[in-house]
């Protein structure tokens, strides 16, 4: 058998040499490789991990994975140079969470960091732009917009499935003028501030056109509320980092 792979076997049981090494004759293109630890190589002669693959790679089948981050998770870790690279876990827990987006968990093994995204930089093309996310203790929602006052009153429609996503109890609603000085108010209706998904902001000035920016926060109600202090030992957590899942621990 004679083609452009055909290489050198290596000594067998050196430990800085493969066991195993397909390449071209003149060593310029590594196949191949395979050494005394059960290491496989593609595309080096020194494979460092149990498949070591020095350039691009293709599956067309399923990622599957048993690391003990996340019990059973498929484990993805960045390249770094130093010992900076963390490990994320991806998996889909049907079993605790149903078909639904909870099921749906991505987590590190890090602790005390941020929830962030990385976009592109808008302005400079040489950065990104990196932002966290705002946490609190409550799954909540907000929503935000700038509006006139005519005739010193004005209504403000939130989104049609306001109602419907957050509870009556709770909401806030924050106003800011601009350009002008006239007093502002919510008037609530029935001792509530929203009313089918709808505000009123008045002034003491019957003649006021004030503009004024506004924000909602409600709470959701399609979630069951977040136990904020809960207990060790009536909590099973999954996952490390700031993507940990809890659920209740049944006796």
């Amino acid at each position: 058998m004679r083609n452009r792979y055909f290489g050198a076997l290596a000594a067998a049981f050196l430990l800085a040499a493969p066991a195993l090494a397909a390449q071209t004759p003149d060593s310029t293109l590594i196949g191949v490789s395979v050494d005394n630890r059960g290491n496989v190589g593609m595309g080096t002669l020194v494979p460092t991990k149990k498949l070591d693959v020095r350039g691009d790679a293709f599956l067309s089948g399923v990622l599957s994975g048993s690391n003990w981050i996340g019990g059973g998770a498929a484990s993805i870790k960045g390249y770094t140079t130093g010992s900076d690279a963390g490990v994320f876990a991806l998996k889909y827990d049907s079993r605790n969470f149903g078909n639904s987006p909870t099921a749906i968990q991505i987590w590190n093994a890090s602790t005390g960091v941020y929830k962030t995204f990385i976009i592109d930089h808008p302005l400079d093309p040489s950065k990104y732009l990196v932002h966290a996310t705002l946490e609190g203790p409550e799954g909540s929602v907000f929503y935000r917009g700038t509006a006139r006052l005519k005739d010193g009153r004005a209504e403000v429609v939130l989104p049609s499935y306001f109602e419907a996503l957050t509870h009556t109890e709770g909401r806030t609603i924050l106003l800011t003028n601009i350009d002008g000085f006239d007093r502002l108010a919510v008037r609530t209706e029935g001792g509530a501030k929203i009313v089918g998904g709808r505000f009123v902001v008045v002034s003491e000035n019957p003649h006021s056109d004030q503009e004024f920016d506004w924000e909602v926060k409600a709470v959701r109600k399609d979630l069951p509320p977040l136990e904020v202090e809960p207990d060790r030992a009536k909590l099973d957590v999954s996952g490390f980092g700031p993507y940990r899942i809890g659920t209740p621990r049944h006796p």
